[in-house]
């Protein structure tokens, strides 16, 4: 099967079952959790816990979620 990828903060919240599960995922609030989805960003010490749990979906997420720099994202040369 093909590992499906998830553009939005929102589409990753809901394939990991909502606000309170990614709360509990991450260790945070859902009050924390609904400011990632309002801004579409993730905070970066969270990016090891969603990224495994979206692997058990088959699913993965672009590290610009994490405003980090995707590996398959080309890096301008200096």
């Amino acid at each position: 099967m093909k590992t499906r990828t998830l553009s939005t903060v929102d589409a990753v919240v809901e394939k990991l079952g909502g606000c309170a599960a990614t709360a509990r995922i991450t260790g945070r609030k859902m009050a924390a959790v609904s400011n990632w989805c309002a801004v579409n960003r993730f905070p970066a010490r969270s990016y090891l816990l969603i990224t495994a749990a979206l692997k058990k979906h088959k699913c993965r997420a672009p590290a610009s979620l994490w405003e980090m720099d995707d590996v398959t994202t080309p890096v301008a040369a200096e």
